[in-house]
């Protein structure tokens, strides 16, 4: 197939391999797909290893046993022999012989990518130092001269179905479903959004409800503790003024009951008071239920009352009179039988 292809401006390829043969270390061949695509096809190191293949056997040295080539008769050098560089061997060939091997190559990386095509375009790269850094880079056209088309078989004519009338809706009906489903879609959001809204006004709410409920606990629990303190305290207090009253008034007792008439005479003789006053404390005493109202300080406040006195010390005077008076005589037989 080689020899049906045509390459154009591949010339200027070949003509900056040679010129530039000493600094080429690699040769990269990519296909030109798009203005973006280039799909590499192949790398080839510039030398005698790997372009040992398309180094044609008759090639020859150009150059004679001695260092520079022989003059002609008028002292130039005759035409065709390769000068500078391309007479220097590199891996036991001259770069001129390498320089036609790449070209080769170049040529056969495009014959193995022209199968089922007219014509492609192709990119050659030439690399330096250790294939890390691009020296030239240009683009030549491959025309395969012997492509023929793929002649176009006509299809089959099969007889068209006969037309099915069209029973789909009026376009303007779905347009009608179309913006009734976006005004659904629209009302669903809108309203999810209403919820969540509401949803976190309402956590919100209730946390701060939550929070001033649990201060306001606190605060009852702070006072009700206060409270029972306090109780406790006083009723500690009650406790022990209680004990020391009851001892103080069963000591009385004691000591009235047995000093006796002693006790009332040296009772009259130092505070001054009446018999009868301490008769009637004895009597006061001797009766708890006495003794636990005159205790009340209710009865000590109206007590002082001088308007209150008077009526007690009234009642109790009808009631001695009551108490001496005489019973009445029992009826007469003429009156009860009357």
């Amino acid at each position: 197939m080689m020899d049906d292809l045509q390459f154009e401006k591949l010339d200027m390829i070949d003509a900056v391999i040679r010129q530039r043969c000493t600094e080429i270390t690699h040769i990269t061949v990519h296909e030109v797909l798009d203005r973006n695509g280039y799909p590499q096809l192949g790398r080839v190191c510039f030398g005698a290893v790997d372009l040992g293949p398309f180094i044609e056997s008759e090639a020859e040295d150009p150059t004679d046993d001695d260092d520079e080539p022989d003059e002609d008769a008028d002292g130039e050098l005759p035409e065709g022999e390769p000068l500078g560089d391309l007479a220097r061997t590199y891996d036991g060939v001259t770069y001129a012989v390498l320089a036609d091997a790449a070209v080769r190559w170049i040529k056969h990386m495009a014959d193995q990518n022209m199968v089922g095509q007219r014509e492609a375009k192709f990119k050659v790269n030439l690399w330096k130092g250790k294939g890390d850094k691009v020296i030239y880079s240009s683009r030549f056209l491959c025309t395969n001269t012997d492509y023929e088309d793929v002649p176009v078989v006509p299809a089959p004519t099969v007889a068209l179905p006969a037309l099915v009338p069209d029973t789909s809706p009026d376009p303007r009906t779905w347009r009608a479903l179309g913006e009734g489903y976006q005004n659904f879609i629209a009302l669903v959001q809108s309203t999810y959004s209403h919820l969540a809204n509401l949803q976190n006004a309402h956590i919100t709410s209730q946390s701060g409800q939550l929070a001033r409920a649990q201060r306001t606990n606190e605060n009852i629990v702070g006072q009700l503790t206060n409270l029972k303190i306090g109780a406790f305290e006083v009723e500690s207090q009650q406790r022990g003024d209680d004990g020391e009253g009851r001892v103080r008034e069963e000591l009385g007792k004691q000591f009235i009951a047995e000093l006796g008439g002693l006790g009332r005479v040296l009772a009259t003789a130092k505070f001054g008071l009446a018999p009868e006053m301490i008769e009637l404390a004895e009597i006061v005493n001797a009766s708890p239920e006495l003794l636990e109202a005159m205790k009340n300080p209710e009865v000590r406040r109206i007590l002082r009352d001088e308007k209150t006195r008077k009526e007690l010390a009234a009642l109790l005077l009808m009631a001695a009179q009551a108490a001496t008076a005489p019973p009445n005589p029992p009826p007469s037989g003429e009156s009860a039988a009357a």
